[in-house]
């Protein structure tokens, strides 16, 4: 695996690569989150299956593709190292630098303690800093309200809002934002926060 993919830190938060897999507990856990409704909705869409089995078979190579278009972390809350959602850049132009975000706490109850404001930053720390992308984009509903203050506080910027339809909600607006290597670097600062211990 290449060095570079490491668990990162953040404040309330570690990320560890989805390469490094899952327990039986994680992974049931993670198609329990694809089977809530409300998660799928606000999400987009989070990798399922037919059944937990077929979940367990393909995850791996949903998190991780062999063709390296897509790369997903867990997201762990750092006080008790507990598995509580997922982020990926996927899309990725390795000419370009650039790759869309998806992200997602699966454990409501942590919803609104700013878990996923944290990942979120110390992710896109490590792709501009570790895995030299100079910019990423997102996508995400204009009535997702709480997303959008999240991303904003973290530096995104709003690009343009389109009207989409998608079979599962009908007509929408969907907004996309996008962040540069460099307007990150002027808000958070370019030091690396410090690299977790091997284990």
């Amino acid at each position: 695996m290449n060095a570079a993919y490491r668990e990162v830190l953040g404040d309330s938060t570690r990320l560890r690569p989805a390469s490094w897999g899952f327990t039986e507990d994680e992974l049931r856990r993670r198609y329990r989150w694809s089977q809530d409704d409300l998660l799928q909705y606000w999400s987009g869409s989070i990798p399922g299956g037919r059944d937990f089995e077929h979940f367990k078979d393909s995850v791996r190579e949903r998190d991780w593709p062999a063709d390296g278009h897509r790369i997903s972390y867990a997201i762990r809350e750092k006080a008790s190292n507990r598995l509580i959602g997922m982020v990926s850049v996927y899309g990725i132009d390795r000419a370009t630098g650039s790759g869309e975000i998806g992200i997602y706490v699966g454990e409501k109850d942590l919803w609104g303690h700013g878990y996923g404001t944290d990942a979120l930053v110390a992710f896109l720390r490590h792709l501009f800093s570790d895995l030299d992308f100079r910019s990423v984009y997102l996508h995400t509903y204009q009535s997702n309200i709480r997303a959008q203050r999240s991303y904003v506080r973290v530096g995104f910027r709003t690009v343009e809002t389109k009207r989409r339809y998608a079979p599962r909600i009908g007509y929408h607006d969907e907004v996309k934002m996008e962040i540069s290597r460099e307007r990150f670097t002027q808000l958070h600062g370019p030091a690396r926060r410090p690299v977790a211990a091997s284990s």
